[in-house]
């Protein structure tokens, strides 16, 4: 399988076209996302969009879509650079237009910014965690649609007004077709110096409301907290270990029986917390505002890799749940448990049996063992863009030594 590491210096277009129409004029749109997420959904993209642009954008002309994988350097402080990239890879490519997708929060003057176009450029910057977890794909591929009308229409020369797109361009970014659960973006007025410095034309922005849990759980999915499981493993032995160790003991069944579900529930949201807040001080993964960096940036990153560590613990415990459960089942004799409890025992008590030992086995085992090395941790826990900052956090800090 090619490499897709984008300082190989090698283009890595993929080409869908659609029938040449008539009059034998195409038009080419490059997408540009970032490597990972974005660059799954953008390659996906590239095969669909041609034939919905003819249908949605312009039938006379034909159209080819290309993808090229860009890191798009910069922070979140540095959304403009975002464009300028993407400009660049469109003047390099040949393209007519291009679209950058990325996995980075964009902030612009109070506002959470989903999508900037610049017709001047002929690129637009969408930003994919703004558009939430759920849909992603979908969401993306209509904002997608809508920013490259935008583009079109005003790259040829025509009002807003003249061209009717079928989602209605007032009515947000991603307000399509049977979506109307989707609260529509609001269409905003970039200020003056971005429209002088970026040439902005359009800007969408998020609603006030749900716009922050929607970029939250963006931003988490673009972590993917499932790769951060597999460096659980040897947590996840020592705490079964302690668990089973556990079962042999009557108290434990008797300490089970005794708790009410208000103090199950309890002990579980406590062992879940230590376990979670032992994973982000361990490794380092707690963020602290730079010199002359706003506090709001920390706690965003804090925020994401707090949620993104805490999905992955509520996997394991789920995994160490289910382990003590067969264990128990299987090694405590349901006569014995009985004549200890004092009481008949059938599938509930051996849950809550469960329930109580994977709770007091998390803390016990889990908290006295370690995770992978702190690389490989960092590398689960954070998306592509928190690592690529760590480590030009990392190289700055070097060089100021």
């Amino acid at each position: 399988m090619a490499s897709t590491d984008p300082r190989e210096g090698e283009s890595r277009a993929v080409r869908s076209r659609r029938n040449q129409p008539a009059n034998g004029s195409t038009v080419t749109l490059g997408l540009v996302p970032a490597p990972e997420i974005p660059e799954k959904i953008a390659r996906d993209l590239a095969a669909e969009l041609p034939e919905l642009l003819g249908d949605r954008v312009d039938v006379r002309v034909s159209w080819d879509v290309a993808v090229f994988v860009d890191p798009l350097t910069g922070s979140e402080r540095d959304a403009p650079e975002i464009l300028d990239v993407c400009r660049d890879r469109k003047e390099r490519e040949g393209w007519d237009m291009a679209v950058c997708l990325t996995d980075l929060p964009v902030y612009r003057n109070g506002h959470l910014v989903v999508a900037d176009a610049s017709a001047s450029r002929g690129v637009a910057g969408l930003s994919l965690p703004a558009l939430g977890a759920l849909r992603l794909r979908s969401r993306a591929r209509e904002a997608t649609l809508q920013l490259v009308g935008e583009l079109y229409a005003r790259l040829q020369g025509l009002k807003d007004d003249a061209r009717v797109p079928e989602d209605g361009a007032d009515a947000g970014v991603v307000e399509g077709r049977g979506g109307g659960f989707l609260a529509p973006f609001r269409r905003i007025a970039p200020p003056d110096e971005d429209m002088k410095s970026m040439g902005v034309d359009v800007r969408f922005a998020a609603p006030r409301v749900n716009g922050r849990p929607r970029l939250l759980a963006g931003m988490v999915l673009a972590n993917r907290p499932w790769k951060l499981f597999p460096s659980f493993g040897g947590a996840l032995a020592a705490a079964f270990a302690t668990g089973a160790y556990s079962l042999i003991t009557p108290t434990i069944w008797t300490l089970s029986d005794l708790f009410g579900w208000a103090r199950l529930l309890l002990l579980m949201v406590v062992a879940l917390v230590a376990m979670v807040a032992w994973v982000i001080v361990a490794h380092g993964l707690w963020e602290r505002p730079g010199d002359g960096e706003p506090r709001h940036w920390a706690r965003l990153y804090n925020g994401v890799t707090a949620l993104t560590v805490t999905a992955a613990t509520l996997l394991s415990y789920a995994m160490l749940f289910l382990l003590v459960f067969v264990a128990a089942w299987v090694f405590v004799p349901n006569g014995y448990l009985q004549s200890t409890l004092g009481h008949p025992a059938g599938f509930g008590e051996y849950l809550i049996l469960s329930w109580f030992t994977a709770s007091l086995s998390l803390v016990a085992g889990a908290l006295g063992s370690s995770l992978e090395d702190e690389d490989t941790v960092r590398e689960a826990a954070y998306g592509y863009r928190q690592r690529r900052r760590h480590e030009d956090a990392d190289e700055d800090g070097s060089d100021a030594s």
